[in-house]
């Protein structure tokens, strides 16, 4: 797995039970930050970029 791959494009999906919206996290990005599962994070939009991080 290559890290900050630039070929790692992933689409937006639907979950077809709760009709929410949800685009999968590559493992690389998830061990990068230290995060695991339940890792609670935030997301804020400036400009044309979605800025993920950790909820404090």
């Amino acid at each position: 797995m290559l890290k900050n791959n630039p070929e790692d494009i992933r689409p937006i999906e639907v979950d077809t039970v709760s009709g929410e919206f949800f685009v999968r996290i590559p493992e690389w990005v998830v061990n990068d930050q230290g995060w695991f599962e339940d890792t609670e994070v935030n997301f804020k939009t400036d400009g044309g970029e979605l800025i993920i991080k950790e909820d404090a």
